[in-house]
């Protein structure tokens, strides 16, 4: 589904990305994690088409800096920071709907389960929205939308409890082809959302694996750079 060859990265003198090469399969769940100037928010950035590279990016066999117009068709993506939008959000709605080819009644819906009143929202700018609501909204226009790979940065970072429950279960019912990449500090959402955990380091990818199922909590890997808490590996590497 995703393809990433010898993808490097600079900016100026800084690395930000060097050689990063790996594969992520339909129906997989991955989660990126590392430190702050690790490499993450370029990679993602990468493939999402907003940055130039050197190496490659392929997105269900099309290559995102050739035809970008067509690979990210197969990309959902909800945003840690939502854009300063200032049309009304009933605009916003209605172009996401034409670009997706969904209905708007689908982004209610799913709004609704989040606990979201989309219809009280229509007139209001984008931008005046609180920060929960903007992420309430974001995350419902993706969840509607039929694209198979679900980009998520941060997802539930202005998401109330409840909401966060019901985020998690529209993520549960995507098909089992479909593909979710996440990027979260939190432990506990990496482990209820993922088993494949791809970390980088320097703009290199350190580890790639397997979260072990007998783990209770995988905060001892992502916390710790050993990966190791009590003598116990926390991730089986491929």
């Amino acid at each position: 589904m995703i393809a990433f060859h010898h993808v490097r990265k600079t900016f100026g003198p800084v690395v930000a990305l060097d050689g990063v090469s790996f594969e992520i399969r339909p129906g997989e769940r991955v989660a990126f994690v590392g430190t702050n100037g690790s490499g993450k928010t370029t990679l993602l950035r990468a493939l999402l088409g907003l940055v130039r590279i050197e190496g490659s990016i392929h997105v269900a066999g099309v290559d995102v800096a050739g035809e970008p117009e067509v690979a990210l068709r197969s990309i959902a993506y909800i945003p840690q920071i939502a854009p300063p939008l200032d049309a009304p959000v009933g605009e916003v709605l209605r172009t996401h709907a034409a670009i997706r080819g969904t209905r708007v009644e689908e982004t209610h819906a799913r709004g609704a389960r989040l606990g979201l009143d989309v219809e009280a929202c229509q007139g209001k700018r984008f931008r005046e929205l609180s920060g929960g609501t903007k992420q309430k909204l974001l995350a419902a226009m993706a969840l509607a939308s039929a694209a198979p790979v679900l980009v998520c940065d941060e997802p539930t970072a202005n998401l109330d409890g409840r909401a966060r429950e019901a985020f998690f279960a529209q993520l549960a019912e995507r098909g089992p082809d479909g593909v979710l990449i996440l990027c979260s500090h939190r432990a506990d959402e990496v482990r209820k959302l993922v088993r494949r955990v791809i970390e980088l380091e320097g703009g290199r990818v350190r580890r790639d694996g397997e979260i072990e199922p007998s783990v209770e909590s995988p905060d001892a890997w992502l916390e710790t750079p050993s990966a190791v808490r009590n003598g116990r590996q926390l991730v089986r590497t491929s």
